[in-house]
């Protein structure tokens, strides 16, 4: 179902790429992909170093701050691009050329907006619903469902030219557990008792009592 649904956003797309042309479909393209970049590799880190994402939205703090982030770069980014370039620079190419290659890049740009909405749905507690499973097909594999971001983040990852100490990989298997293993670990630390409490006998007189009541009883056998 989930392969469909990517398809019909991209064929969209593409129909609307194959009007506006070759050179602003381009510019799409390319803010698309490094934001989807940008949100993937720093929004996890965000929600690491400060903790009030995960307080504020739970479980979702991952998939919140990784749409932020995108969106929010998306945006300053594409209305720059109109400002100062496909507004004021008109770069011609062969009319079949113009149009099918812009055809082509919408279609890139559906598909990875379609797989970037479908990749923060699969490391969300929104998989939990039925409904959201019948969308997105059922139970897939993270490497399965996630394929379309992670390829384009091993893309922008490729021709960015910057080391990186966190490789897509490593940033992906990070992503998919680390959400559920945090709210595992506070629930389980929420319900271990503190092993520095004494445990009281509430059957137990305390210390010295005993002792003291020894004192004050007279011996029968005198």
């Amino acid at each position: 179902m989930y392969r469909w649904i990517i398809l019909i956003i991209a064929v969209g797309f593409a129909l609307l790429g194959y009007k506006k042309t070759l050179y602003p479909t381009w510019a799409f393209v390319f803010n698309i992909i490094v934001a989807v970049y940008l949100g993937v590799m720093t929004g996890p880190q965000i929600v690491d170093k400060l903790g009030i994402f995960r307080m504020c939205v739970g479980n979702f703090a991952y998939p919140a701050c990784i749409l932020a982030v995108a969106v929010i770069y998306f945006l300053i980014v594409q209305l720059f691009t109109f400002r100062f370039f496909t507004s004021v620079y008109c770069v011609s190419f062969p009319v079949i050329l113009n149009k099918m290659g812009g055809a082509i890049l919408g279609f890139w740009a559906g598909a990875v907006i379609a797989g970037f909405v479908l990749f923060l749905i699969n490391i969300s507690p929104l998989t939990s619903y039925s409904a959201i499973n019948f969308f997105r097909g059922g139970k897939l594999l993270p490497q399965k469902a996630n394929a379309v971001v992670y390829k384009t983040c091993n893309f922008v990852h490729s021709i960015s030219l910057q080391s990186c100490p966190t490789s897509i990989a490593e940033q992906f298997e990070k992503i998919s557990a680390d959400w559920r293993q945090a709210g595992k670990t506070k629930t389980d630390s929420n319900s271990v008792p503190d092993k520095s409490m004494p445990i009281v006998n509430i059957n137990t007189p305390p210390a010295g009592e005993s002792s003291q009541k020894a004192l004050n009883e007279p011996n029968l056998a005198e």
